[in-house]
């Protein structure tokens, strides 16, 4: 969010101060609040859909002006992807920035540089992946229109304030990331052929299933693959309930651990405001999983193992 913040703060410094942003797709809850409480103001399409890029072109050949538009490639809870081709082309002939968050993605599966005026990412997430250090980073893309203004604005107004204990330990913590990223990738697409079949669950929700898979194959690297973060929503209730407990993993609301971690995710980040997620499609049932490096046959057989449980479940 450090990155996120900064990424805002450093085109509204370079750029413009009154002109709003854009929060294109469901975004994690504080880069939303980020974008409304800091400036001027956003707009806010929850979609990320191609109807929604269609208003939002409607917007622009009106005469609407935006300062940049924020995005995460894939998105967080749903797994979706934006249209980052057509978003570039938007952004080059209607002048804003973009700036697209990969912690989900990862530059190890996908590059998305290209499409973006600054790439930003969690390091406290699978780049560090030990859980024992935070930190985060924007790339200003060099071939950017907005390289150079954002590259001084970051002379003047940045302080390094990184504490030196903190980056050695991310720097050794991330020596493995590229090795730990091809072991996540097969055991969440491992995870996946589990729950993809199942008939108590309803909604599958992954980079390579999605509506948007296209998308993100447009950015996914030769080798790459889809990454370790999956959710799902079960028919029932009482069947999310029961596969949430019985599942063996660890219990929590992060993500990018090398442990597998489980969470009834809707509900601990948008509590407080279930109806306004729903209406973008995110079902307060929600199961998020953050796979890890267990072996497959293992961490497969502890899903298996939750989905007996909601089997058993009663839904009369």
């Amino acid at each position: 969010m450090n990155a996120i913040f900064n990424a805002h703060r450093g085109l509204l410094g370079a750029r413009s101060s009154d002109l709003k942003s854009i929060n294109f797709g469901f975004p994690y809850v504080d880069t939303l609040k980020i974008l409304q409480k800091f400036g001027p103001g956003c707009v806010f399409y929850g979609h990320a859909s191609e109807s929604d890029l269609d208003d939002l072109e409607k917007k622009l050949k009106a005469g609407d002006r935006f300062l940049a538009l924020f995005c995460e490639f894939p998105g967080n809870p749903l797994l979706t992807c934006p249209n980052l081709k057509r978003i570039r082309h938007l952004a080059d002939t209607y002048d804003f920035a973009v700036v697209v968050d990969e912690t989900i993605g990862t530059f190890a599966n996908i590059n998305i540089l290209p499409y973006a005026d600054i790439v930003v990412s969690s390091l406290t997430k699978i780049f560090s992946g030990d859980c024992n250090v935070m930190g985060g980073s924007a790339i200003f893309n060099p071939n950017g229109k907005y390289y150079s203004p954002l590259k001084d604005w970051a002379r003047r107004e940045l302080e390094d304030t990184y504490w030196a204990e903190d980056v050695m330990f991310m720097e050794r913590n991330s020596r493995d990331f590229a090795s730990r990223i091809d072991r996540i990738n097969v055991n969440a697409e491992a995870i996946c052929d589990v729950l993809k079949e199942h008939p108590l669950v309803k909604s599958l929700f992954y980079p390579r299933y999605v509506e948007t898979s296209q998308n993100y194959e447009d950015c996914r690297l030769p080798e790459g693959g889809y990454g370790g973060l999956v959710s799902l929503v079960f028919h029932e209730k009482a069947q999310a309930v029961a596969f949430y407990d019985a599942v063996q993993t660890a219990k929590g609301p992060s993500l990018g651990t090398n442990f597998t971690l489980t969470s009834p995710y809707v509900l601990l980040a948008h509590y407080q405001e279930l109806e306004w997620a729903a209406g973008f499609g995110v079902d307060p049932n929600l199961i998020r999983i953050s796979v890890g490096l267990e072996e497959t046959t293992q961490i497969v057989e502890v899903f298996r193992s939750a989905l007996k449980a909601a089997e058993s479940v009663s839904t009369e």
